[in-house]
């Protein structure tokens, strides 16, 4: 019995990765080239970011990195049942909050959170999180359209 065990978790371990695999990949490089920056491909997911190095944040008056404060666009793209999802969070300016909004929305992308992350900064940076199943391409040219309307 102990055999059999060992074995079907042997298979298991074996053929899930690959099973996950059959569903497909999102296409990086399709994401570096709109979206302009490094897209990373890990276990079946593309993960973007771009840090919004633009923006000079301070935190209860003390100067703080970007990275500190998750200052950036970030995005995860998954294929599904031959489509691909969308999951993504940008950290924005209060003025861009609704230009972005628009933009998001008009290419069918659904706004799941708006809110902060911080108390006392400042510039004031409010937090967009939005999802979307579709095309990869573009749910990208969508991100893409939406980012043109900050100040990067």
């Amino acid at each position: 019995m102990k055999k059999i065990l060992l074995a079907a978790a042997l298979i298991l371990a074996f053929v899930l990765p690959f099973a996950a695999q059959a569903q497909g990949q999102p296409d990086c490089k399709k994401l570096e080239e709109i979206l302009n920056t490094k897209a990373e491909l890990k276990n079946g997911v593309c993960k973007a970011e771009i840090v919004r190095e633009n923006i000079k944040l301070a935190l209860m008056g003390k100067q703080l990195s970007p990275e500190t404060v998750e200052l950036a666009f970030n995005f995860s793209f998954e294929k599904v049942d031959g489509q691909t999802v969308v999951i993504g969070e940008l950290a924005l300016l209060q003025e861009e909050v609704n230009p972005v909004l628009v933009e998001l929305r008009k290419g069918k992308l659904d706004i799941s959170a708006l809110h902060n992350h911080m108390m006392h900064e400042e510039p004031r940076i409010m937090y967009v999180h939005f999802q979307g199943m579709g095309d990869l391409e573009q749910q990208a040219k969508t991100i893409k359209s939406a980012i043109d309307k900050t100040s990067k």
